[in-house]
């Protein structure tokens, strides 16, 4: 069964969510956090999957993006850093106020595994699955897609953001992002430490506060995206972590690439969708 629920932040906005339901008692509670710019409709399909395994699943959209978007795209608490400090914090207390009888576990893709790492109270979670989750900064991309970043976050990105307001969807392939997600998505990839305040210094109190069991799959077809150096980057920030990085041979699970998104499309289910199964089940009772 699935149910729209609207999740209130601490600083005024309204996400809108989406749970999932199996018929019978859940055996644990799964938060998705989408890719950037991508909507939580994307997921749909593999949160089924998931329920029909008997487990529960939230899905929602970040500020500014899908259901939970705004008027204003210039609105200053539109930030990346607010997708984690606010939105997905306002997710674990939903869950927590809602459903704290079960155990809850988060699924990350791409930024969905970075803002982990600002939610204060993300210790909630029992364990992190991370896809292609990666550290931004342009230095960690090899042969062409090295300028190709460069130009991202020193021209594209904070040239369009300011000029319209926004960085259009067609040059993410998704939703467009909002003006301030957008210029500190920039700012940030053009820093070694990626996730860095005003100042440049990193940010990491929060991830390395996470102690629990976490994956990182490394798609070895993902080198625009989540190359290498990028996913072991961002793996490293939760030091304290239990975790390891799983690399997928994208030839060995399809004839067609996986890339950075393939691995939520449906053809999948038999197939990479069955791990993360076999990773929840280490937690059932």
């Amino acid at each position: 069964m699935k149910t729209e629920v609207m999740i209130s932040t601490k600083d005024g906005l309204r996400l809108s969510a989406s749970l999932f339901t199996p018929k019978d008692a859940p055996k644990a509670g799964i938060v998705i956090n989408s890719a950037t710019a991508v909507k939580q409709s994307y997921y749909e399909s593999f949160a089924k999957f998931l329920v029909s395994h008997g487990y529960q699943v939230l899905t929602y959209d970040y500020r500014g993006i899908g259901r939970s978007a705004i008027e204003n795209s210039r609105d200053k608490r539109l930030t990346m850093q607010a997708w984690g400090e606010q939105d997905l914090a306002a997710v674990i207390d939903w869950i927590k106020a809602e459903q704290d009888d079960l155990d809850w576990h988060c699924i990350g893709h791409s930024v969905g595994g970075q803002i982990i790492g600002l939610a204060a109270n993300n210790t909630y979670f029992k364990s992190v699955y991370c896809v292609s989750v990666q550290s931004g900064y342009w230095k960690h991309w090899q042969s062409l897609n090295k300028p190709r970043m460069f130009a991202m976050w020193y021209a594209v990105v904070p040239g369009l953001s300011i000029l319209l307001g926004k960085v259009p969807g067609v040059f993410l392939g998704g939703e467009s992002l909002p003006e301030g997600v957008a210029r500190q998505w920039a700012y940030w990839g053009r820093h070694k430490h990626y996730i860095v305040d005003g100042k440049g210094k990193p940010i990491r109190e929060g991830f390395e506060r996470m102690d629990c069991n976490m994956k990182f799959l490394l798609i070895d077809d993902d080198q625009a995206f989540a190359p290498p150096k990028a996913v072991q980057s961002l793996e490293s920030f939760y030091k304290n972590a239990k975790s390891n990085i799983e690399v997928i041979n994208a030839r060995e699970h399809s004839k067609k690439p996986i890339g950075h998104f393939g691995f939520f499309r449906k053809h999948h289910e038999a197939g990479l969708w069955t791990d993360v199964i076999g990773w929840m089940k280490a937690y059932e009772a």
